[in-house]
């Protein structure tokens, strides 16, 4: 592994499992997060832009996505990036 890179634990809840085939997976990314969130994506062939994008949240040690972008901060080993659908209905 490189400085680059890091382990993490990439969770798919739900439906999001059937990108993966798993529940849990640790893979290793690069410390962007922003890298690091596309290089799932790519991955897994997740179908992303102008589909799933509207209907699920990335979280990152329990933080939204975008917030922790805005915050500046890298990732480091052992974090969660969560993939979580937002739930329907009322």
């Amino acid at each position: 592994m490189n400085t680059n890179t890091i382990h993490v634990t990439v969770k798919f809840i739900t439906i999001m499992q059937k990108y993966s085939g798993n529940r849990e997976i640790l893979m290793e990314l690069p410390s962007n997060p922003a890298q690091a969130i596309n290089s799932i994506i790519c991955e897994f062939d997740i179908p992303w832009e102008n589909k799933l994008e509207k209907s699920t949240r990335i979280f990152i040690n329990g933080t939204h996505y975008e917030s922790f972008l805005k915050s500046g901060k890298t990732l480091k080993e052992q974090d969660v990036i969560a993939f979580i659908p937002i739930s329907g209905g009322g």
